[in-house]
C-alpha cells in the first residue's frame, strides 16, 4: 500500500510506514467554505471560546462516518486499502518512557481489507499555527506503535504491518505556516532515520584515527589473547596518533577495563596510564601466562619421566627465572636426558 513516509522494516517484514509529516485540514479560504464572507466568531480571540471549539470539534469526529470522509478527502492513498467497517476509536493516553502521560486528541484505528495491516490515524484539534506541532505528532505517533508493538504479538513478529498518518485539524483564522515535515525542523539531517556504524572489516586498508570508533567495536568478538595481542598495538598506533595526550589517557582506561572484562588483569596493568604501557604490561602479562602454561606442561613431562620429586624441584628451580629460552632447554634436556640427576644438572647449567 503506497502510503507516503519513512519506511523502516523489523524481524520478519514487518514495515512501519509512520509518516514524519502532518496532514492539515483547514477551510478552502479565509472568507469560509465556498467563498462566502465568514462571520467573525464570538469571542475569538477567548480562551475560553478555543475551549469550547476543541470540545465541539472532538464531538463531532468522534461518528466513524465523519472519519471516514476525512480519510477519503485527506489520506486518500488508504481509500482503497481500508476496512471502513473496522473503524474504532482507540484510548487517547500514551505513556512514555520516564512514565509520563501523554493525550493526543483523537486517535482512530483501522485494518485494510486483506486484514495484512494495521492503521492508525491521529488527529490533533488546533486554532492556530504551532511550530512544533509536527514534533507533537511525530512523538504521539511512536508511543502508539510502541505499545501496539508491546501489546500485540503478531505486530511484534511483523506477521502484520503498520500504517500510520497524522491530520491537524485547523480551525483558526490564521494560515497555517508550521513545518508538516519533522526534517524541517532540522538543519541538514533526518531525524526520522539512523546510520549504522558497524565493526572494521577484517580486511580493511590500515586504520588511521577515523576508523578508531569501528575498531573499538571489534573489540567486541575478540576474546582469545592471541588475537588481543594483534590488535592492542595497532589500537595504541592509532591512539597515539591522536596525538592528543588527555585521550590517550582516555583509552588507556577504557582499555584496561575492557582487558579486566575478558578476564585478563595484572597489577602492573592496573597501573598503566597510557595506551604504551597498557600494550607493555598486556604483553608480559601473556608472556608470564604462556611461561606458566609451558611450566605446567614441563612440569607434567618430568613427572611422568623421572617421578615427581624430579618435578618439584625443576618447578622450584624455574619459578623465579624461567624465560623462554631457559623453557626451551629444558625441554631440550627433557629429551636427551635419562637420568633425573643429569637433567638436573641441565636445568641448573651445571651439566
Amino acid at each position: 500500500m503506497p502510503v507516503r513516509g519513512a519506511e523502516e522494516e523489523s524481524g520478519r517484514g514487518n514495515r512501519l510506514k509512520i509518516g514524519p509529516f502532518v496532514h492539515v485540514c483547514a477551510p478552502d479560504s479565509a472568507r469560509g467554505w465556498r467563498g462566502r464572507a465568514s462571520s467573525r466568531p464570538i469571542h475569538s480571540n477567548s480562551t475560553r471560546s478555543k475551549r469550547l471549539d476543541d470540545a465541539a470539534f472532538k464531538k463531532l469526529f468522534s461518528h466513524p462516518r465523519l472519519i471516514e470522509l476525512l480519510i477519503r478527502r485527506h489520506v486518500p492513498e488508504w481509500d482503497e486499502e481500508i476496512e471502513y467497517a473496522t473503524l474504532e476509536r482507540w484510548p487517547t493516553e500514551l505513556i512514555d518512557e520516564r512514565l509520563r502521560r501523554r493525550y493526543p486528541d483523537m486517535m482512530w484505528r483501522a485494518r485494510t481489507i486483506d486484514g495484512t495491516t494495521d492503521m492508525i490515524l491521529l488527529l490533533e484539534i488546533q486554532g492556530r499555527p504551532e511550530r512544533h506541532m509536527v514534533l507533537r505528532t511525530t512523538s504521539y505517533n511512536v508511543l502508539a506503535v510502541q505499545a501496539l508493538i508491546e501489546h500485540d504479538k503478531e505486530l511484534g513478529r511483523g506477521e502484520r504491518q503498520l500504517a500510520v498518518e497524522s491530520l491537524v485539524l485547523h480551525h483558526g483564522d490564521r494560515q497555517w505556516n508550521a513545518p508538516t515535515r519533522l526534517r524541517e525542523l532540522f538543519r541538514d539531517s533526518a531525524p526520522d532515520t539512523y546510520r549504522v556504524v558497524e565493526p572494521l572489516p577484517p580486511d580493511a586498508p590500515p586504520p588511521g584515527p577515523l576508523d578508531l570508533p569501528q575498531m573499538i567495536l571489534g573489540l567486541a568478538g575478540v576474546g582469545a589473547e592471541t588475537d588481543m595481542m594483534e590488535h592492542v598495538p595497532t589500537l595504541r598506533r592509532v591512539v597515539e596518533g591522536c596525538g592528543d595526550e588527555d585521550f590517550d589517557r582516555f583509552m588507556a582506561r577504557g582499555v584496561k577495563a575492557m582487558l579486566r572484562s575478558k578476564g585478563f588483569d595484572t597489577d602492573q596493568l592496573k597501573e598503566a596510564m597510557t595506551m604504551a604501557t597498557v600494550e607493555t604490561e598486556f604483553r608480559r602479562g601473556w608472556d608470564a601466562v604462556r611461561q606458566a602454561g609451558q611450566l605446567t606442561l614441563l612440569r607434567r613431562q618430568a613427572a611422568r619421566k623421572f617421578g615427581s620429586g624430579t618435578a618439584e624441584e625443576l618447578e622450584r628451580l624455574l619459578a623465579r627465572t624461567a624465560d623462554g629460552e631457559q623453557m626451551g632447554r629444558v625441554a631440550t634436556a627433557m629429551v636427551d636426558c635419562d637420568v633425573a640427576d643429569d637433567f638436573l644438572a641441565r636445568v641448573r647449567g651445571t651439566g
